[in-house]
C-alpha cells in the first residue's frame, strides 16, 4: 500500500491501518516498511475490527487483512476480506476501485 499511498492521497482518499498486533509491530512497521499513512493499533480493543466483521475469522484473535473504501458518507461503498492471513489486495487494485467509487 505504501507504494500507492501518493495515487491514493491525489484521488482525495486516506489510507488507515487498523492492527490487533501489539505496539511491538508498529516499530517494526515503521522501520521495514518505511508506512507513511496513520496504523491505528488495537490490541486491547478490537471493537473497530469486530464493527467490520473482520475479527478473529480465523479463531487468531486477530483482524483478518482487509481493504474498505468508505465514501464521504461514512458507507461502506467497496470492500475486500482476506482469506487468510497471508492476503492483500495490490494498490492497482484499490486504486481501479477508487476511480469506480468517485463522486
Amino acid at each position: 500500500m505504501q507504494k500507492s499511498y501518493d495515487q491514493v492521497k491525489t484521488k482525495g482518499a486516506e489510507v488507515l491501518a487498523v492492527s490487533t498486533d501489539d505496539l511491538r509491530g508498529a516499530e517494526y512497521s515503521l522501520d521495514v516498511f518505511g508506512l507513511e499513512f496513520p496504523v491505528l493499533y488495537t490490541s486491547r480493543d478490537p471493537s473497530v475490527p469486530e464493527e467490520y466483521g473482520v475479527f478473529d475469522l480465523f479463531g487468531d484473535g486477530l483482524a483478518s487483512a482487509s481493504v474498505f473504501i468508505i465514501d464521504r458518507d461514512g458507507q461502506v461503498v467497496w470492500k475486500d476480506i482476506g482469506k487468510d492471513y497471508t492476503h492483500q489486495v495490490a494498490g492497482k487494485t484499490i486504486l481501479d476501485q477508487l476511480e469506480k467509487t468517485a463522486p
